[in-house]
């Protein structure tokens, strides 16, 4: 999101140039004639502002369902890409009577497959998704509108 949001802020004064482009007609006051010609007349005419007319609306443009179920969706997929990093870390921290069962990463990801299979990597998943995805949805969703 934030990359989008970088992206549309630095790309704006080209479609504002390009909008105008589209726009021009013979009735027209004035037509540019070049790229140069519109980036010169817009600077010097309305200034930087001149350059990032309709940014708010460009930001804000996706309605709320569609941000809602891009930020949960991506979400979904962030924590189900990384949620096998949690549960060996996690069962690495729980260790506390020893002998430890894991001695170190390696040893833990070869024990888990062994003993569980790829299932063992994601037991709690479903919760930890019913807790983080409407979380992230939200806040996700209420950055955007501040």
């Amino acid at each position: 999101m934030t990359a989008g949001i970088v992206s549309t802020t630095l790309t704006s004064p080209v479609w504002v140039i390009k909008t105008r482009f589209m726009t021009q007609s013979v009735r027209t006051p004035h037509r540019y004639n070049s790229v140069m010609e519109a980036f010169t007349m817009i600077a010097r005419h309305e200034g930087i502002r001149g350059f990032y007319k309709g940014l708010g609306p460009s930001l804000i443009g996706p309605e709320t369902a569609s941000v809602l179920m891009a930020s949960a969706v991506s979400k979904m997929i962030a924590s189900t890409a990384t949620y096998p990093h949690e549960v060996i870390r996690t069962r690495l921290q729980n260790q506390v009577i020893q002998p430890f069962k894991y001695n170190g990463v390696l040893h833990a990801i070869k024990i888990i497959m062994y003993e569980e299979g790829v299932h063992g990597f994601y037991k709690g998943m479903a919760t930890n998704l019913l807790r983080t995805v409407p979380a992230s949805a939200v806040t996700i969703f209420t950055s955007l509108r501040l």
